[in-house]
């Protein structure tokens, strides 16, 4: 009997950590339209889902993952012989994680071999976390030993996440305190982070290349050591970006262990293109 992870297409996982760790994706939903909507990461690719938002100004909306779908996927892995450890979408930001409660609730037979953990966070910091139980899973610790593991490190996510613009998250209220950052400045970039289970208002910065300075100010600030932590990285469609960015962490600050992925559909909606965020576990 084994541990499976299983998570929802919010973490923007990479392809090659979903393979290696042959974790269970569940995909929430984009809409264009009340008849056009697409599987996040299954029926619509982040370049397709771009493509496709820059050529319209319909502002898509998302749809959490029902109950059925992860009674089902719950059922196919019990099936084979092991247990559930599902890590998902702050709860703050989605109905997700209650969707799998309320699946896991359907499954009373089941009960201790369904684990459910509320990240708290959201793509890249989900992502994070997912890779590091996989880590941990797949060093032959236990689910109690894992799930302890993962609930004493997820609040110590540390994240910049920089957006091109706040219309997209101001549109789909997931963003706190961003009222005080909308003020139509030249050139702002909004600085955000994950915290709580939220999305909230960091700082504001003119211009990329001051971006870059602000980062390292705040990492020399709380004098973070990159040398032995793991690094997140994610784009939403602007790799260039995140590869300065990426420069700067390795050549100035020691960073050496980088993932990267791109944000699909769904977080794309509320981020809009030209977003940039890194992440790591403050340990």
């Amino acid at each position: 009997m084994g541990i499976r992870i299983v998570t929802d297409s919010a973490s923007d996982l990479s392809i090659d950590i979903e393979r290696q760790y042959h974790i269970k994706i569940l995909p929430l939903t984009v809409n264009f339209s009340d008849t056009e909507s697409y599987q996040d990461r299954f029926e619509i690719s982040p370049e397709g889902f771009y493509k496709k938002l820059g050529e319209g100004d319909v502002t898509p909306y998302t749809s959490q993952v029902n109950p059925n779908a992860f009674e089902e996927a719950f059922i196919e892995i019990l099936s084979k012989g092991d247990d559930v450890l599902g890590i998902f979408l702050s709860q703050d930001l989605s109905g997700t994680y209650n969707s799998a409660v309320i699946a896991k609730e359907s499954l009373p037979q089941y009960k201790d071999r369904i684990n459910l953990i509320d990240s708290r966070s959201v793509s890249l910091g989900l992502s994070l976390l997912v890779y590091k139980a996989a880590l941990y899973v797949s060093a032959g610790n236990s689910m109690h030993s894992t799930i302890a593991y993962i609930e004493g490190i997820k609040e110590k996510v540390e994240s910049i996440i920089i957006v091109d613009t706040l219309e997209y998250l101001k549109k789909g209220g997931r963003l706190t305190a961003g009222a005080a950052f909308i003020g139509g400045v030249l050139n702002l970039k909004p600085i955000l982070e994950i915290r709580g289970g939220k999305l909230v208002a960091k700082d504001k910065v003119r211009g990329r290349k001051k971006v870059l300075k602000y980062i390292a100010s705040w990492v020399e600030e709380h004098d973070f050591d990159f040398s032995n932590k793991t690094i997140y990285m994610v784009n939403a469609n602007e790799k260039e970006y995140m590869n300065e960015v990426k420069t700067l962490l390795v050549e100035k600050y020691g960073a050496n262990d980088i993932l990267e992925s791109q944000v699909g559909a769904v977080v794309g909606s509320h981020s809009g293109p030209g977003a940039v965020g890194f992440c790591f576990v403050n340990e």
